[in-house]
């Protein structure tokens, strides 16, 4: 029986993305010979109960940086695999995990770090240029470049209806991750007023802390409605039943990508802003920038350019429909992952 341990930390601040990437990863990895240790802070009750569902033990901790706790679990439970998706985590405190375990595998969206590991996973879309940095700072580990490994949700796949005949905006979805701690929600929907001829279906996570401030004031708007705390496939659903989206950088992007919906991206975290502007200059977003820049003149300057100029929607979706599709699924994934974890 193989033992692998996901690190990870989730909290407003951070968001629940790297909680979701662990869990569909493991997802992917899961047989009937492999037993899963999720490794991180005090979860919400939701995050929890979906692990239980799906038989994965959960380790609390009090902090998932603190490297001798992390050892002490390693050999309690006897984990022979550490997935880390935790950004705090340097290179020497790589090393001393991997001392620990028969494989680490680290996932980082960071272009300008080494890692002391086995396997390094970066799922974003870059460059060759990008990519040939990586290596030259990680020559001894296996590397997991590109959007061709991006870590799917298994539901998405399967339910992904793309539609690239899409021709007018009549429809915006809107997600600016689980908890959102700058609240470009509220934002966003005090620069939608005007647009009233257009439905607006605006999606909160669990741990967004403005949930109640926003839908008070959406109450009385009858072309915006807000959906909180939805599972992965009603989500998915409602991304393709819409011509336009916007939203931050995180994982969320890749998917509503993947999902066929053109997409204006703001940068919400220091990590998304390379992907961002790699993906801004092969045309496949449309980028407003850092969110400190982003005021809510701009938003509606952006959706009223969208509505204006049909060859700038049509470019955006003919683009994502080519770079994003069926052919990138997780089955390249699984099986390098299980070549690399079956050879210990």
């Amino acid at each position: 029986m193989k033992k692998i341990g996901l690190l990870f930390n989730s909290s407003h601040q951070i968001g629940g993305g790297h909680f979701w990437r662990c869990f569909n990863l493991a997802k992917i990895l899961n047989n009937k010979n492999r037993e899963f240790f999720f490794i991180s802070n005090k979860l919400e009750k939701n995050f929890v109960t979906l692990l239980q569902r799906k038989k994965f033990n959960y380790i609390e901790v009090n902090s998932v940086n603190k490297i001798s706790d992390i050892k002490s679990i390693i050999i309690k439970k006897k984990i022979d695999v550490v997935i880390t998706d935790y950004y705090k985590f340097d290179a020497i405190k790589k090393k001393k995990i991997k001392k620990f375990v028969n494989t680490l595998i680290v996932i980082d969206d960071y272009l300008h770090k080494k890692h002391n590991c086995d396997v390094y996973i970066n799922n974003n879309f870059m460059t060759n240029i990008a990519k040939n940095k990586i290596k030259k700072l990680n020559p001894n580990s296996k590397l997991l470049l590109g959007i061709k490994y991006f870590i799917h949700n298994q539901d998405f796949l399967t339910q992904r209806e793309v539609n690239k005949d899409k021709k007018n905006i009549k429809n915006i979805f809107a997600f600016f991750g689980s908890s959102d701690p700058t609240n470009e929600t509220f934002k966003f929907i005090k620069s939608i007023n005007h647009f009233q001829n257009i439905n607006f279906q605006i999606l909160v996570g669990r741990i967004n802390k403005n949930y109640k401030k926003i839908k008070n004031y959406c109450k009385d708007k009858k072309n915006i409605k807000i959906f909180y705390n939805l599972s992965n496939h009603k989500t998915l659903k409602i991304m393709q039943n819409n011509e336009l989206s916007f939203g931050s950088g995180g994982i969320n992007l890749t998917e509503r990508l993947f999902a066929g919906t053109v997409s204006v991206a703001i940068c919400t975290a220091k990590n998304q802003r390379d992907a961002l502007i790699t993906l801004s200059k092969k045309k496949i977003i449309h980028y407003l920038g850092d969110n400190r820049d982003v005021n809510i003149p701009l938003i509606k300057k952006c959706i009223e350019n969208f509505l204006n100029n049909k060859r700038l929607f049509q470019s955006l979706l003919k683009k994502t429909y080519k770079h994003y599709n069926t052919k990138y699924n997780s089955e390249l994934l699984r099986k390098r992952l299980n070549l690399i974890i079956n050879k210990e």
